[in-house]
C-alpha cells in the first residue's frame, strides 16, 4: 500500500513510539543498504514497513506477547497516514457486492501494466 511520504514522516514523528509501546514492540530502523533480516531473531514475530527510499522500520514483537493481528491495519488506518479509523476493524470494512466488483475492476485496470500473467495484445502466440 502506498502512503504519501509527507504523511509517513508525520506519522513516524508522532506515533511510532506510541504503537510500539502499546504493543510492547521494539522498533529497529534499518537503512536501505542494510538487510532487515539481520535485526529479526529467528522465530520472532515482526512487522516490516518499507519506505520509498528503501529505508525500513522493523517492529519486533516481544516473545512473551502474541503478535497483534490488527497491527498493520491499525497503523495504516491511523489519523496521520490514511485517516480511516473506521477501517481498523475488518468487521467495519464491509462493502456492497456492487462496490466490491467496481473496486476490483478499477484495480485491475490501474495495475494491468504490472500483471505478469497478462497476455500482450501484440503477442505472436496463436
Amino acid at each position: 500500500l502506498t502512503v504519501p511520504q509527507k504523511q509517513v514522516k508525520q506519522w513516524y514523528q508522532r506515533r511510532v513510539r506510541a504503537f510500539s509501546d502499546k504493543y510492547n514492540m521494539e522498533v529497529q530502523e534499518v537503512p536501505a543498504d542494510e538487510d532487515w533480516k539481520e535485526v529479526v531473531p529467528p522465530g520472532s514475530d515482526y512487522f516490516l514497513a518499507e519506505f520509498e527510499n528503501q529505508d525500513k522500520l522493523v517492529f519486533l514483537c516481544s516473545q512473551k506477547v502474541r503478535f497483534p493481528l490488527q497491527f498493520g491495519r491499525e497503523v495504516l488506518a491511523s489519523e496521520e497516514l490514511l485517516n480511516m479509523p473506521r477501517r481498523v476493524s475488518w468487521k467495519e470494512c464491509r462493502i456492497s457486492k456492487e462496490q466490491e466488483i467496481h473496486d476490483v475492476n478499477k484495480f485491475r485496470d490501474e495495475f494491468a501494466d504490472f500483471d505478469p500473467f497478462k497476455v500482450g495484445e501484440d503477442s505472436d502466440s496463436d
